[in-house]
């Protein structure tokens, strides 16, 4: 396997979007449960809303906080969606 700096530029940004893709997937997907959704959803809203835990010109700091609410979010509806696979809900 390639070393990042190794990997071609296309390479590195297919990885960088890789999980933007699968957010985006899984939040239009019919099969996805609604508390998944409003999940995921939740997760747009907030990195579209002008308030912020921190505002975006507070030391770069502010978009950081973006990233990581949006990708908690992201993560809390995986686990979820993994539990509910293995009890076999809906």
């Amino acid at each position: 396997m390639a070393t990042p700096r190794e990997q071609g530029f296309g390479q590195r940004l297919k990885r960088f979007f890789r999980p933007i893709v699968g957010y985006v997937k899984v939040l239009f997907d019919p099969a996805t449960p609604w508390r998944i959704r409003m999940i995921l959803a939740a997760g747009v809203l907030y990195l579209l809303s002008p308030y912020d835990l921190l505002p975006d010109w507070f030391l770069g700091l502010g978009i950081i906080d973006d990233l990581a609410v949006v990708s908690l979010l992201g993560l809390l509806a995986g686990r979820m969606t993994e539990s509910d696979k293995r009890n076999g809900a809906e």
